[in-house]
């Protein structure tokens, strides 16, 4: 009776620690993967601080299909990469893309999941369908857009927010998330190309 108890208790010691390491983040990961990231990310030396991603004054992206209306933030490049560590429930403007007084590809990050394990604000993007609107604000400007495209990208392409010769937006975020390697595996890409 006793050694059943024991065992009983080792069983459930061992998988609360293999949820909790789930959790967390594997040390042996090539980017920082406490979040989800859009591409993968440089991990700086300590004498370097990162960029802390800056409000986008009055900048907002909604996205009814998929529950999304939120606050834009600058998300900064830190070498080869963007660093979204501290996007938190933002959506990340990658710098280096088209903003909404411009024309080309607007790019936006968010998170699927957020590091307690609540939803992240893109959670729900794979819900979008063609069609659906997309809607781009900053300071009384809005900008329209339709969904044409979605698809799954691996971690690296970085095709998908290359400057194009006409207006859309292109958000990001994670998915196919790896349990045993602790990574994501693929992106989710929806592509939205302007209407008004």
């Amino acid at each position: 009776m006793v050694f059943n108890v024991v065992l009983l208790g080792i069983i459930i010691g061992v998988g609360f620690l293999l949820v909790e390491q789930w959790r967390k983040p594997s040390p042996a990961a090539p980017s920082v993967t406490q979040t989800p990231t859009p591409v993968p990310t440089l991990t700086l030396p300590p004498s370097q601080s990162r960029p802390v991603p800056t409000s986008i004054p009055e900048a907002r992206v909604l996205i009814p299909t998929a529950g999304v209306n939120a606050l834009v933030v600058n998300v900064y490049l830190d070498g080869e990469s963007w660093d979204v560590s501290q996007l938190g429930e933002n959506a990340g403007h990658l710098q280096g893309t088209a903003w909404i007084d411009g024309s080309g590809n607007v790019a936006l990050a968010g998170h699927v999941e957020m590091r307690d394990g609540r939803p992240g604000i893109f959670a729900r993007i794979d819900e979008v369908r063609t069609g659906d609107p997309v809607i781009l604000t900053q300071a009384g400007v809005e900008q329209r857009y339709a969904v044409i495209n979605i698809q799954r990208v691996n971690p690296d392409d970085l095709s998908v927010i290359y400057p194009t010769t006409d207006d859309r937006i292109t958000l990001i975020t994670c998915d196919s998330y790896d349990f045993l390697q602790n990574i994501y595996q693929e992106r989710i890409v929806v592509v939205a190309e302007r209407v008004t």
